[in-house]
């Protein structure tokens, strides 16, 4: 699967590649449940990570947020649509996520979904950070009972 996501270059900051390349990235992670610590890497220590009503500050609190995202999921699979840009750290973006839930196996769920994802500055020899993600979509229909 691609995890390719469509950006308008002529309205990207100068890191705007990387940043995009970096989501590629963070979704391919979020997708293989066996990477928590890899996940939990993708944001600053002291992040804010928003997951529908679920809420995180913190490196200590984003990873048993993220084990207990795979609590009732046997598999997952983002397709990231399009990022739009707000200045040098910050996008908005969509896409969709299919879940195969433990409860149901043989049953897919397809929830649609949008972000908010505030970058950490760039500091000499560091990578890529998100400070603040924030996801907006449907609990109900993650549950496969809408």
């Amino acid at each position: 699967m691609s995890y390719q996501i469509a950006y308008d270059t002529a309205r990207a900051p100068p890191r705007g590649a990387a940043l995009v390349a970096f989501m590629e990235d963070f979704y391919r992670t979020s997708d293989t449940e066996s990477l928590h610590e890899k996940y939990v890497q993708s944001f600053t220590e002291d992040a804010t990570l928003i997951m529908g009503p679920k809420e995180a500050k913190g490196a200590s609190e984003i990873l048993p947020l993220r084990h207990g995202l795979w609590t009732h999921v046997a598999a997952r699979q983002h397709t990231p649509t399009r990022i739009f840009f707000s200045g040098d750290d910050e996008i908005m973006l969509y896409g969709g996520v299919n879940y195969r839930l433990k409860a149901n196996p043989d049953n897919e769920v397809y929830v649609p979904w949008a972000g908010r994802v505030v970058f950490a500055p760039q500091k000499e020899g560091e990578g890529v950070k998100m400070q603040f993600y924030q996801v907006y979509l449907d609990t109900a229909a993650q549950s496969g009972k809408k």
